[in-house]
């Protein structure tokens, strides 16, 4: 894909291409999941309807962040609510009240609505795809509206030029009783808070080292990139303009909030500018994330319920930290972004490794993380 090529149409339409076809690939998509291949992401399916029922008030349980009134809307039908599934599961019991268009982001069992409201629905999805089977239960939902909260206030005092923001998963909800109790759905805004007025893109940060499967003969997005803004000094801005907002939200949600976010290439997002500058990092999926309680005790925050880092049977609160830093961070995106990089630009990895290090340790409060050593 042609860097140029991001505000070609509406931002929405590239964010969902490049999330589906400038993507990583793991292999054949039957090889690591269970979901049928029509629902692949990265393939020729445009267009999914994904089945929703709806269920009486009396009948579900609503965690909310301050949805948005239009969500609200589109959710609330006659005193019932839409309830969704992934196409791929079945939900024998619920009668289909109606179907609404979807693309599939990379996630797979996330889906993007092509009409308005453009939101993101997250299905319980109980089928293996890659190593879990991803369900969405009760607590996980409560979760992510916890999470959700909290990131709220405290992205209020940011200050204006912070490179963090995150999508809210404002509106969940919770089957209360029969055959599928408990199961849930969330729903995700497509607009980056703190909200701003400016157009801008968000793309997954894998679609900035990954290639584009039509478009094999460009470069990727992340050289592109450089070789736009950095004037010579590639190793520089790769590690302040393209890997800093990363560690700078690492460092930031961990000392402020006691928060481990999982900041891989699908959960991290790069949103660029009408000049093809990264602005910020744009954080979503908060199922998973842990808190330090000792942190956030120190900072006089509310503790949460679920996903303590060092209290599951096998873990420590430092191989909670490096699982999250090493291995999804490091891993899974940034040692990915390293090798596309200095393979293009002939730059020793060990150096850049050393100046992402450096750069991390720049950062005030780096040293809140508990890593074993």
């Amino acid at each position: 894909m042609k860097l140029t090529n991001l505000f070609s149409e509406e931002p929405l339409k590239s964010s969902i291409y490049v999330e589906r076809f400038v993507n990583d690939a793991k292999g054949n998509f039957e090889d690591y999941s269970e979901v049928d291949v029509h629902y692949d992401p990265r393939g020729g399916t445009s267009i999914i309807r994904v089945p929703y029922a709806l269920i009486p008030e009396e009948e579900c349980a609503l965690f909310k962040s301050e949805p948005s009134e239009e969500l609200c809307k589109w959710v609330h039908c006659d005193g019932k609510y839409r309830f969704f599934w992934h196409p791929d599961t079945q939900r024998k019991g619920l009668g289909i009240d109606g179907y609404v268009e979807v693309q599939p982001t990379s996630s797979t069992r996330t889906l993007l609505t092509e009409d308005n409201p453009n939101v993101y629905i997250k299905t319980d999805l109980d089928k293996k795809h890659f190593r879990f089977v991803r369900r969405l239960r009760k607590s996980s939902v409560e979760h992510s509206i916890k999470i959700c909260d909290d990131l709220r206030d405290f992205c209020k005092a940011l200050p204006k030029n912070s490179r963090y923001s995150f999508l809210p998963e404002s509106l969940g909800i919770v089957l209360k009783k029969g055959k599928h109790k408990d199961s849930g759905v969330l729903f995700r805004e497509s607009k980056p808070y703190p909200y701003e007025e400016d157009p801008r893109v968000i793309i997954p940060y894998h679609s900035l080292y990954a290639g584009d499967v039509y478009k094999i003969e460009d470069k990727t997005l992340l050289i592109q990139i450089l070789e736009l803004h950095a004037q010579g000094s590639y190793l520089e801005y790769f590690v302040s303009e393209i890997v800093g907002p990363i560690v700078e939200a690492w460092v930031l949600l961990v000392s402020k909030r006691g928060l481990l976010p999982e900041l891989h290439g699908q959960n991290a997002l790069a949103e660029i500018d009408e000049n093809f500058c990264i602005r910020r990092v744009v954080h979503r999926d908060f199922q998973s994330i842990y808190s330090d309680e000792t942190i956030r005790k120190s900072l006089n925050l509310p503790l949460f319920e679920k996903h303590i880092a060092g209290e599951e049977a096998g873990t420590t609160i430092q191989s909670q930290y490096s699982n999250v830093f090493d291995s999804m961070i490091g891993r899974y995106l940034i040692e990915r972004m390293v090798k596309t990089f200095c393979d293009y630009f002939k730059i020793n990895q060990h150096k850049t490794i050393s100046a992402i290090k450096d750069y991390h340790r720049s950062i005030s409060g780096w040293e809140k993380a508990k890593f074993p050593a």
